[in-house]
């Protein structure tokens, strides 16, 4: 299993991008921000939802290819994804929920649904929801033919691979539970506040070397995931730059060589990493974030979830890379 898991797996191509016959052009417009760049282009004016009785049947081609139709908003949901599980609370449709995968934990109300496997789910389990929308992604791309094929209604996403594809995914979402206007508010306070992050760092030509920590056996992102384009926004020089795998495990020696001014343990709970475990390891005595007591644990549901939550999660990204800046 991935050091992501149930968020991630390593390597994963880029999702295809979502192209929406009905309605999300516009909103996607608005939406528009670069995973890897240091800055997020200025959004655009999109033209307001009609009513959500006038806007369906709504039909959405997802990242397998396949053509997704609803006739009506989505009402019985199963979202097997931690990140969109969190989106359709953030979004007002948490009541459309009718099961999750056992580890949507988030909000505490989605801890409290039923619970479906995340790698392998039972279709057999799932279809006795009766949903009339199932949202699968990450490892359950195998499986995707096999629940189609008992006929139930399958939206597959590849895991978000930039900040861009979250804002888009969250997009989607409100759209299949006509919960436009609450996404679309939810997308333009996610991005107000990434821009209020980004405009302290305009005078920042270069940041500090940063190790992302996922596992202790030295997995990371790079800057084709989501996350590495989180610590290109933060103009971060990132250990994992160069990169051919959205995911890469470094070697030892290719870590200490970088010499990470800063070092970011989202595996600080579930392996008990520390600034005290990190220090012991053999050779990294003399590593900058070492020397400089910047070892720091942070949550991993604020940042390894490609959810709504990744706003709060760069924010406190960037109190730790720039703790002067953002006091």
């Amino acid at each position: 299993m991935s050091p992501l898991a149930p968020l991630s797996s390593r390597p994963r191509r880029h999702a295809r991008v979502l192209r929406l016959a009905v309605l999300l052009a516009t909103t996607l417009a608005a939406v528009a921000c670069g995973g890897g760049s240091a800055s997020l282009p200025p959004a655009t004016t999109s033209t307001p939802a009609p009513p959500a009785a006038a806007a369906f049947p709504r039909t959405v081609t997802d990242s397998s290819g396949t053509q997704v139709r609803l006739a009506a908003p989505a009402r019985r949901v199963i979202s097997l994804s931690p990140g969109l599980t969190e989106v359709l609370y953030a979004i007002g449709a948490g009541d459309r929920v009718v099961a999750t995968d056992r580890f949507s934990d988030y909000p505490a109300a989605a801890a409290q649904t039923p619970k479906l496997e995340y790698s392998s789910p039972s279709a057999e389990a799932t279809f006795a929801h009766a949903p009339d929308l199932v949202i699968m992604t990450g490892n359950q791309k195998p499986q995707v033919a096999q629940f189609r094929a008992l006929g139930l209604p399958v939206l597959y996403l590849e895991e978000a691979p930039t900040v861009q594809a979250v804002l888009e995914h969250i997009a989607l979402l409100g759209t299949l539970t006509a919960h436009d206007r609450a996404a679309q508010a939810l997308v333009a306070a996610m991005r107000q506040r990434i821009e209020a992050v980004t405009a302290k760092l305009s005078t920042v030509t270069q940041g500090p070397r940063v190790f992302y920590e996922l596992s202790p056996d030295l997995y990371t992102a790079a800057a084709e995931s989501f996350i590495g384009g989180m610590l290109t926004l933060l103009k971060a020089q990132n250990a994992a730059q160069g990169a051919t795998s959205a995911f890469p495990q470094l070697s030892a020696e290719a870590v200490i060589a970088f010499d990470p001014e800063v070092v970011l343990l989202t595996d600080a709970v579930s392996a008990k990493q520390s600034a005290e475990t990190v220090a012991a390891r053999p050779g990294w005595a003399h590593v900058a974030a070492v020397q400089r007591r910047r070892i720091h644990p942070i949550d991993a549901d604020l940042v390894n979830r490609p959810g709504p939550r990744i706003a709060e999660g760069l924010e406190t990204m960037a109190r730790l890379l720039y703790p002067e800046q953002f006091r």
